[in-house]
């Protein structure tokens, strides 16, 4: 810390887990120029966020924010997700509710003497992409039409606060999260389009400078592929899953219970405080062996 600031340099904290986030970091970096503080919530309300698992309360976040309000910031970064398995309107309007209660609350705790300018919130929304070995592998994604019908009600959300003026609101592209959502469930078929489109100049396509969705559209109609079996159907439990042969010492049967709790909002404890019989301990290591 004492490098940094003889060397003017700026300390840029990375996401923080709200629930555990440190007073004694803060304060030993609350003499340096202060970057924003990132947090993520992924969920704007309470309900959505038990479905995620998220194991993260209101309280916990307001808590966060007062610590770093009184430590000196204010200038806080929201990440969300949109398009979440069994999300629905009041969900997705509790993320504008969340930022005003988080701008109100900087103004209750921080007296107006002490203020470095009014606070500076940013929310930033990015589009679900399921993902196997996990339990929302059977999940369908949101068509971007949807995904866009929520990124407006997001923003009507939040223009409709009282302190809209020092929230701002950013969103993800959807076509590179389709495509994600494609590759990441995809099977042997689509190594055709791959090859498809990087014949076809598509290299570097995580860089969105690079990007040619075009490329993608045009490769799957040429193969004959429909990317809508890869992304916006939802899977049965009993169907055969591309990745099923891959064992990564979380079993099927964990996964398939964790998203029936996920359907019925039941939250499942962090590992460190109870072992929920994951399987993952077949490999002889990590919290499940080592547990104090």
């Amino acid at each position: 810390m004492q490098y940094c600031k003889d060397n003017k340099i700026n300390i840029s904290l990375p996401s923080l887990r709200i629930d555990a986030f440190s007073l004694d970091v803060m304060n030993k970096v609350q003499d340096i120029k202060k970057s924003s503080l990132t947090f993520a919530p992924e969920a704007g309300s309470q309900r959505m966020r038990n479905i995620i698992n998220k194991n993260l309360t209101i309280e916990d976040i307001l808590g966060g924010c007062r610590e770093a309000f009184l430590g000196g910031w204010n200038k806080v970064k929201l990440y969300f997700m949109l398009g979440q398995p069994l999300e629905q309107t009041e969900d997705i309007e509790a993320i504008g509710d969340l930022a005003e209660q988080i701008a109100e609350l900087y103004y209750e705790v921080v007296p107006k003497e002490k203020r470095q300018g009014k606070i500076q919130i940013t929310v930033s929304t990015s589009y679900f992409v399921p993902k196997p070995f996990t339990p929302f592998q059977w999940a369908a994604q949101d068509d971007p039409k949807t995904y866009l019908d929520k990124v407006y009600t997001t923003r009507r959300g939040i223009t409709s606060q009282k302190n809209q003026k020092v929230i701002k609101y950013n969103w993800h592209d959807m076509d590179t999260s389709v495509i994600e959502a494609i590759l990441a469930r995809g099977d042997r078929r689509l190594s055709k389009v791959i090859l498809d489109v990087y014949k076809n100049g598509g290299i570097f396509d995580a860089w969105s400078e690079y990007f040619k969705n075009e490329l993608w559209e045009e490769a799957f109609k040429r193969n004959n592929i429909d990317p809508d079996f890869y992304s916006v159907r939802e899977r049965s439990v009993e169907e055969i899953l591309p990745w099923d042969f891959i064992d990564v010492g979380v079993t099927k049967a964990f996964l398939i219970r964790e998203w029936e709790r996920a359907k019925n909002g039941q939250t499942t404890p962090n590992c460190k405080e109870k072992c929920n019989g994951c399987g993952a301990t077949s490999f002889g290591t990590g919290i499940c062996v080592n547990r104090s």
